[in-house]
C-alpha cells in the first residue's frame, strides 16, 4: 500500500489538471466568480462549495497551492457582496441552503499563509458583515442561541422548509426549532477570530466580540446533558434536547470552547461512534435516508473531532482514529482511483445501500492532507 504522502503529489497534479474551473459568467447553472476555483467534484459537485472550501484550502495550504486557496476565499468573499451572505454553493440550485459559516476561519488561514495585510483589511469588513448577518435577529432564538434560516429569505414569506434551511438529515427533521451545538460553537470562535483579526490588521480589535462570543459560550449550556456528559442539539421552542447524539457535538472541542475537565468527561463518548474507518457521524442509525446518518463517515466532522482532541492534547486517540481514516481512505483510493464524498466506517467501503456516492476532490482531500502532515505521517 502506498503511504499517505505518496498520494498527496497525485492528488495536486489531479486538482491542476482536472478541477480547477474558471467561471467569470453567470450560466444556467453558476453564479460566476472573478477568480479559478477548485471545484469540489464533478457534474453536480462542480461548483464552489462553501464550507467544503475550509477544509479544502487547509489541504491547498499545506501543498503550496496558497494562490488557488486565496482565490477560493475571494471568491466567497465576492458571492457574499452580491447576495448579503456566502450561499452554500455557486451553483443555483442551492441559493437558500445554510452551512456553517467558516469565512473567518479561512481568512485567518490565508493571511498566516501569506503575511498580506492589505489583503486582510480589504477582506475584514465583509468578515465581520457576515457574521453580523448571522447573529441578526432572524437567526436568534429566543434561547440566546442561534438557529439556521432559509439565506436570503423572509421565513414569514415562505413556507420556510427544513430543506430550504440547512443540510438535512435526521438532526435536522425541524432544523428551525433547533439550536445546533456545532453552529453555536463555530459563531463563538468565529467572533474571537475576528477580534485577533481587527488587532492584527488595526491594532486593536472591537472589544463586543468578545462579549458576544462569551454570551454565546455561556448559553450553550443549554444544549449539555450533565447526564450523559455531552452536548446535543437544544430543542428551544420545546425547551429540551434532541434525541440524536451527533459527532458534530464535538466542536465545542475544535473551537476550544470547554476547560479541560469538560473534554476529558466528553472523551468518553468517543466510543460511541468508533469504527474500523474512523468516527460515524451519528451513534446509530436514525429513521432517516439521509447520507448524514449511521455509519457513514464526513471528513469534515471527522476531521473537526480529531482536530478537537488535538487541541486538548488526547493525542493517542487522535493519532489512532486518524491513521485508521487515512488507511481506508488510501486503500479505497487504490482500489477505485477516487477520494469520495463520504465513506461507510463500519464496512471500510465507499458503499451504503440506497445512497448514491460522489467522487471529490475538496474536503476529502483538503482532510487527507492536513492529517497526514499534522500526525508527522509519512
Amino acid at each position: 500500500m502506498a503511504r499517505f504522502h505518496d498520494l498527496i503529489p497525485v492528488f495536486k497534479e489531479r486538482i491542476e489538471k482536472e478541477f480547477i474551473r474558471e467561471q467569470t459568467k453567470d450560466t444556467d447553472e453558476l453564479f460566476g466568480v472573478p477568480y479559478p476555483y477548485l471545484a469540489a467534484g464533478k457534474n453536480e459537485k462542480d461548483g464552489l462549495y462553501y464550507f467544503d472550501t475550509y477544509f479544502a484550502n487547509i489541504g491547498l495550504i499545506r501543498m503550496k497551492m496558497v494562490d488557488l486557496a486565496r482565490h477560493n476565499v475571494d471568491n466567497l468573499i465576492y458571492l457574499l457582496r452580491s447576495h448579503e451572505y456566502v450561499p452554500a454553493s455557486n451553483r443555483k440550485s442551492l441559493p437558500y441552503i445554510s452551512q456553517p459559516p467558516m469565512l473567518p476561519w479561512m481568512v485567518r488561514d490565508i493571511y498566516r499563509a501569506t503575511g498580506e495585510k492589505e489583503w486582510l483589511r480589504r477582506v475584514l469588513p465583509d468578515v465581520v458583515k457576515e457574521f453580523q448577518y448571522w447573529t441578526d435577529k432572524a437567526h436568534r432564538t429566543p434561547s440566546g442561541l442561534y438557529h439556521y434560516v432559509p439565506l436570503g429569505v423572509s421565513t414569514e414569506t415562505t413556507a420556510a422548509k427544513d430543506e430550504m434551511a440547512c443540510v438535512n438529515g435526521p438532526r435536522f427533521k425541524d432544523s428551525l426549532d433547533i439550536n445546533p451545538v456545532d453552529l453555536n460553537a463555530i459563531l463563538s470562535r468565529n467572533a474571537e477570530i475576528i477580534f485577533d483579526l481587527q488587532k492584527e490588521a488595526e491594532g486593536n480589535g472591537d472589544e463586543s466580540m468578545l462579549n458576544r462570543s462569551g454570551t454565546i459560550k455561556k448559553m450553550l449550556e443549554l444544549c449539555w446533558n450533565q447526564e450523559e456528559n455531552f452536548y446535543f442539539d437544544n430543542k428551544y421552542i420545546e425547551k429540551t434536547l434532541s434525541d440524536v447524539k451527533a459527532l458534530t457535538s464535538f466542536a465545542p472541542l475544535f473551537t476550544k470552547l470547554v476547560p479541560r475537565e469538560r473534554a476529558g468527561v466528553m472523551q468518553s463518548n468517543l466510543a460511541d461512534f468508533v469504527q474500523p474507518g474512523g468516527l460515524t457521524c451519528l451513534d446509530k442509525p436514525y429513521n432517516s435516508p439521509s447520507a448524514w446518518n449511521y455509519p457513514l463517515c464526513y471528513a469534515p466532522c471527522f476531521y473537526m473531532t480529531v482536530r478537537g482532541l488535538f487541541n486538548y492534547d488526547f493525542m493517542e486517540d487522535a493519532a489512532d482514529l486518524g491513521t485508521n481514516w487515512l488507511e481506508m481512505v488510501t486503500q479505497i483510493y487504490e482500489q477505485t482511483g477516487e477520494l469520495w464524498d463520504w465513506y461507510n466506517a463500519k464496512d471500510q467501503s465507499h458503499q451504503m445501500e440506497n445512497l448514491v456516492n460522489s467522487p471529490v476532490m475538496g474536503w476529502t482531500m483538503g482532510v487527507y492532507v492536513a492529517l497526514a502532515d499534522e500526525l508527522g505521517l509519512e
